[in-house]
Parts: structure tokens; C-alpha cells; sequence
């Protein structure tokens, strides 16, 4: 029995032991585990982080060759399921929760669009704006009477209050966007009160203050990378449209590096404009003309200088004439447009259609060519058929964002060139018409944009023109219908009329100048949320800017503008391009335009010669570059393609004066520039690295 009980306690404690022995594996075992799971995921954090801190290192460098000084604060990376930001140089993990905020705060920004009303300050804006109040009240279905031509027939673009979704509106959509007022004052005055919109344009699209009849260039004579050539570098898609010719001042500070207006003066311009337009690689232009070149009917010039329809489908381009044929290239999935809108006024007349306007000037033989005079039909002139300015801006935007679809987006400039036609004589009905149908324009891009969070799109009239004044006010300069008939009393007695198709063509109200005018313009902006408000800060605006805060009273002769929301015209693509984190103006300038040759000191530099004769650069190791021309070879006679930028050899053999700020003149004949300069892209292919630093 003893012996029994001895086993019965032996089996007992055995059985205890081995329990905690099981509870001691049970307990170690996990603990274990834990141990090892716990080391495994910092192994791998620390990879992720590394991997992290990585592209961090990859975004500094991308954004040290954009121009920044690094990689923006509070950048974000995901990594095997770990979260980064990048904090005072540091890479710091972070939850989820603050990634998703973070991302949420600053949306990438992918496209911008760049609107440009030519000539259209606050008087015609106000015009505009007090038509539409007034008669949107009797909208039928969104629609409001667009200003008659004659009673009974309206103007082409239908007019409405609710084109941008979740919005009923009875001003102009741009009244809900007012942030500014831009100074449009040149660099250098050259004896001039108001700039011309060569100077303007460039400011506006090139970010540099220049001096008069300048396009994408300095006042040094240097040439100024713009909004498009910064966006093609990114790798983006681009257009221009406009419904003037690409000749005019504003186009051509879009797409050519001129020292002077290619619209204005002679072949020695002229023939470096066509081949920059139809090399430069946009993918859309759309504009009055090309039909007959960039050749005023007085000059010659050789045939191969000259774009026409042929030229451009040469470069790729599908050609359009007309509404049907923009239409049937976009539907087809067309990826490059260019146009070749002409008017054949003598057939319109015959038609019965009232044409019969001295600032079509149809006398002249300009409008056989492409000229500054010329553009597509004023609004109000325009039936169901005729091109329109949205016609041509859908087609653009359907183009850059449906047809290309490039994943790293696009940028658009539409310009309202005609508004300044009409403005600059103060033709009071042609530019309210031209001022409702570019608003219309305006609202269907910030429309675009809001169904999206990756899209900017902004607006500012490159100068003032005509300075409408509130016609209650007029006491020297009364309304009056081609010079003859009475004063309209007041701005409801003369939005009625314009309604009623009462005014005569080319009915004149007073204002503040027959031309240009030095005054403030507006500058209207929607961005998504968290970049909105970054453009405001890098414009030193305060958060509050609107229609309420910008200014009081309305007319070029009541306005009020608050200083607090004064700009300048040449800061706006800086801020913009800025706060998308695209490559910086002065940055892309450097990129795309290395001199290499100087006629004027040719021991100034040494990578070569130049013939300009041929437009042959002809480095020392036997590499070639052609001007004007996208293609190169090099030192072994291969052929290259420019992804952007194109050499270009900027001279001014023409007589060019201009007044600095201290009066002084400057630039004589032949002395202003005569410098070669290409893309670095084509140095770095072309040049061991050494002889390329």
C-alpha cells in the first residue's frame, strides 16, 4: 500500500512537473515568436524605410534640376505597406492616417490651363457682367440672350448660369474667381504708357518683364523659357489656341523667341517664327489663317519658309478647316491639330450676311495672310456653322485629355484675341459679345477641372484696352454709332440696347483710351483645395481674396483696387508652375537654352561655328545642329530627335531703340544679340561631359 501511494505521488508529481514544464514551453514558445515577429518587422521597416528614404533621394535630385533647393517638405512614400514623409531632411514613418491627410492636403497637379482674354480689363468686365446679371433672370433652361447682332439674331455662343456643375450663377463665372489685379507695366517703358501684349504675353507665359514688341525674350536680348517648353520638359502634352493668328503678339510669346513680333516686321523675323511654331512640339494649334504663311502681302519669302496646310500635315499634324472637320479629327482620335481657318468674305456678303465692318478691314489685302488684324468672326457675327473660340478650346482640351491621355497630364492656353480687336476701338458690342463667350470658355475649363483634383486652371488678361468708363459718367468722349448719334445715359440703357440688337456695328463708348491702357487688370484662379491656397501664398495674397476683397466699384473710372491684391503679371506662372511642383521658369531656361556661339565676341565662346547662311552649328568634334530644327547629329553623323527646346540663333538685324529706366538709349543696329544657343539635352549627347560642363 505504501508502495502504492509512493507511485500515486511519484505519477503526481511527474505529471506536475511535466505541466509546467508545458506551461514554461507555452510561455516561452510565444514570447519567442513575438521576439522573432518583432525583429522580422523592423527588418523590415528598416527596408522600407530605406527604400523610402530612396525615392526621397531621387525627389531631391529631380527637384534640384527643376530649380528647387530640394524635395518638398512633407513629401509622402509608401513602402511595403509602411508609411513615410520626408521632415527636415529626414525620413520619418508616419500612420496611415496622416499619409492619407497628407495626400488628401495637396493633390498632385497633372494639367494646367492658362486662359487669356487679349484687352480685357475691368470696364468691358463690368459690361459683361451688368448684361448678364440683368438678363439671366429670364434664362430658359440655363440659357441667357446673348447680345443681338440685330434684333432677332444673337451671338453664336449660348449663354448660361449653370455650366459649372452644382453652380447657378447670373454674373460671369469669373466673377465667382477673382483672387487679384495684375500690373501689366513693362520692365522698360521704351517711351510707351501701356505695354503691348508681345511684352505682356511674355510676362504672362515666360514670367519675365520685358520691353516693347519682345516675344519670350528679356530686355538683355536672351531668350525666356515659357509655361508650354516647361511643360513639354515634364513630359506633358500641350496646346495653344487662340482666335487670332499664331502670328500675333500673345501666341507668338507661347511658342517662338523672338526680339521682335513676327506680325509687325519684316522676313528677318518672320522666317524663324514658322519653323519654331511648327517644331516647337505642341500637340494643338488652333487659330485663324496659316493659310497664307507668316507673310504680310508686301514681302517675299521662299515657299519652304511659309506654313500652310501641306507644311503642317508634314510635321504630323492632321489639318482642320472647319466646325465638321475639327469635329470628325477629334472623334477619329486625331493626337495633333492644326488649323487652317480662313473666311471668304466676299461669299458671306453674297450670302446677305451683314459684314460690312471697318475693323474687319476688308479692304485690305492683310486678310489674305495672316496678320494681327486677323481673327475668326466676332461672336455676334458668327452662325451656327462658323468656328468659335469654344469650339476650338473643347477641341483642344478633348484632344490633350481623351485622344493623348498622357498620364503626366497637359497644358492648354486658350486666348480671347478678338476681345482686344473690339476693345482697342471700344466697339462696345463686339467686345461684350467677345467678353460673354470667353467667360463661357472659362466655365466649362473650371467645369472640367472640378470633376477632377488635378487640374489649375487660371486667367488674366494680358493689358486693359479702350478703358470702358460707366456710361452715366461720359462727359468728353459720349457713345456714338460710327462716329454719329447719341449717348447712351446710362450702363442699363446700354446693356438693354446690346440686348435688343439696337447698336450699331462698331458703336463706340467712351473710355480712357483708343488702344491700350495702363490699368490694373483682373486675375481669376480655381485650383483644388490645398492648392489654391499655396498660389495665393507664393503671390503674397491674402487667403480671403475675392470679387468682395479685390476691389469696390466697377468701371475703369469707379474701380477702387485694393493694394493688398496687387500683383504682378509676371508672377503669376511662377506660382502656379510653383505650387504644381513643375520645373521652375528660370530652370527650364538654363535647360533649354545653352549659348554656344556669339557673333558678336566669337572668342567668347568655343564649341563651334556658326554659318548663318545655312543655319548650320557645327561643333568642334564635327557634331551638327541646324536652326530651328528639332533633329541633330553627332560627332559619328548619327541622327537625334530633341525631346524639347530647339537651337535657335537669336539676332536683331533690324534698327531696335529702346529707353532704359534712366532714359538712356540702347541697342543700335546690329548690336542688340547675334548668339547660337541649344538645349543641354543636345550638348549632353553631342559633347563628352567635361566639354559640356
Amino acid at each position: 500500500m505504501k508502495n502504492k501511494k509512493g507511485l500515486i505521488t511519484g505519477i503526481i508529481i511527474a505529471a506536475v512537473a511535466l505541466i509546467a514544464v508545458a506551461a514554461a514551453v507555452l510561455i516561452v514558445v510565444p514570447k519567442q515568436q513575438a521576439k522573432q515577429q518583432a525583429k522580422q518587422q523592423a527588418e523590415k521597416l528598416a527596408n522600407a524605410k530605406a527604400g523610402a528614404a530612396e525615392i526621397f533621394a531621387a525627389l531631391d535630385r529631380q527637384y534640384v534640376k527643376k530649380g528647387y533647393d530640394k524635395a518638398p517638405e512633407d513629401s509622402i512614400a509608401a513602402v511595403d505597406g509602411f508609411f513615410f514623409k520626408l521632415s527636415g531632411g529626414e525620413t520619418v514613418n508616419i500612420a496611415e492616417e496622416e499619409y492619407n491627410r497628407l495626400k488628401a492636403g495637396k493633390p498632385e497637379i497633372k494639367n494646367v490651363i492658362y486662359l487669356i482674354p487679349d484687352g480685357a480689363g475691368f470696364g468691358s468686365y463690368d459690361y459683361a457682367n451688368e448684361y448678364k446679371k440683368k438678363y439671366a433672370a429670364s434664362a430658359v433652361d440655363g440659357i441667357v440672350d446673348g447680345i443681338a447682332d440685330i434684333p432677332g439674331v444673337r451671338q453664336a455662343t449660348p449663354i448660361t448660369t449653370n455650366a459649372i456643375s452644382g453652380r447657378t450663377v447670373n454674373g460671369l463665372y469669373l466673377d465667382e474667381f477673382l483672387i487679384a489685379h495684375a500690373d501689366t507695366s513693362m520692365k522698360m517703358m521704351g517711351g510707351h504708357s501701356a505695354t503691348d501684349s508681345a511684352a505682356a504675353g511674355t510676362a504672362l507665359l515666360c514670367g519675365v518683364k520685358t520691353v516693347y514688341t519682345m516675344v519670350g525674350m528679356t530686355p538683355d536680348f536672351a531668350p525666356a523659357a515659357n509655361i508650354l517648353e516647361v511643360a513639354r520638359l515634364e513630359g506633358k502634352s500641350t496646346g495653344f489656341v487662340t482666335t487670332k493668328c499664331l502670328v500675333d503678339a500673345t501666341p507668338s510669346a507661347a511658342t517662338a523667341h523672338l526680339m521682335r513680333r513676327p506680325d509687325q516686321d519684316g522676313n528677318a523675323y518672320q522666317k524663324d517664327a514658322s519653323p519654331q511654331i511648327l517644331n516647337s512640339g505642341i500637340d494643338v494649334e488652333l487659330c485663324y489663317g496659316t493659310d497664307g504663311g507668316y507673310v504680310k502681302s508686301g514681302l517675299k519669302m521662299n515657299d519652304k519658309l511659309i506654313i500652310n496646310d501641306d507644311r503642317a500635315a508634314n510635321h504630323g499634324y492632321t489639318v482642320v478647316t472647319d466646325v465638321k472637320s475639327i469635329n470628325d479629327a477629334v472623334n477619329s482620335g486625331a493626337k495633333k491639330l492644326f488649323s487652317k481657318f480662313q473666311i471668304d468674305f466676299g461669299a458671306l456678303i453674297e450670302e446677305g450676311r451683314d459684314l460690312t465692318k471697318t475693323n474687319y478691314n476688308m479692304t485690305t489685302a492683310a486678310w489674305n495672310t495672316d496678320y494681327q488684324g486677323q481673327h475668326i468672326l466676332y461672336d455676334v457675327d458668327a452662325a451656327e456653322n462658323d468656328i468659335t473660340l469654344m469650339d476650338i478650346a473643347v477641341a483642344a482640351l478633348k484632344v490633350l485629355s481623351e485622344n493623348i491621355n498622357d498620364p503626366d497630364g497637359f497644358c492648354l492656353v486658350i486666348e480671347g484675341g478678338a476681345i482686344d480687336n473690339a476693345a482697342e476701338g471700344r466697339y462696345v458690342k463686339e467686345s461684350v459679345a467677345e467678353y460673354l463667350a470667353f467667360d463661357e470658355v472659362f466655365g466649362y475649363c473650371v467645369n472640367w477641372a472640378m470633376q477632377r483634383t488635378d487640374t489649375v486652371v487660371v486667367a488674366c488678361p494680358d493689358h486693359d484696352s479702350g478703358g470702358f468708363y460707366n456710361p452715366a459718367n461720359q462727359k468728353k468722349a459720349p457713345e456714338k454709332a460710327n462716329k454719329a448719334g447719341a449717348a447712351f445715359a446710362s450702363i442699363d440703357e446700354l446693356v438693354t440696347a446690346l440686348h435688343e440688337g439696337s447698336v450699331p456695328d462698331n458703336t463706340v463708348v467712351g473710355g480712357a483710351a483708343l488702344g491700350h491702357s495702363p490699368h490694373n487688370v483682373p486675375v481669376w484662379l480655381y485650383a483644388p483645395e490645398g492648392v489654391r491656397e499655396d498660389i495665393l501664398g507664393r503671390l503674397g495674397l491674402p487667403g480671403d481674396a475675392s470679387r468682395e476683397t479685390v476691389r469696390s466699384g466697377q468701371y475703369y473710372d469707379e474701380t477702387v483696387l485694393d493694394d493688398r491684391y496687387k500683383i504682378e503679371n509676371s508672377d503669376i506662372a511662377h506660382a502656379v508652375l510653383e505650387a504644381a511642383g513643375w520645373t521652375k521658369l528660370e530652370a527650364a531656361t538654363k535647360q533649354l537654352f545653352v549659348p554656344v556661339y556669339d557673333a558678336l565676341d566669337e572668342g567668347r565662346y568655343s564649341y563651334g561655328t556658326f554659318d548663318e547662311e545655312t543655319g548650320v552649328f557645327r561643333f568642334a568634334n564635327g557634331a551638327e545642329a541646324v536652326r530651328n530644327s528639332k533633329t541633330y547629329r553627332d560627332a559619328e553623323g548619327n541622327t537625334h530627335e530633341l525631346s524639347a527646346g530647339l537651337p535657335i540663333f537669336v539676332t536683331n538685324p533690324a534698327s531696335y531703340k529702346y529707353e532704359d529706366e534712366s532714359g538712356r538709349k540702347n541697342a543700335k543696329k546690329g548690336e542688340a544679340a547675334a548668339t547660337f544657343y541649344v538645349p543641354e539635352e543636345l550638348l549632353e549627347t553631342v559633347l563628352p561631359k567635361a566639354d559640356a560642363d
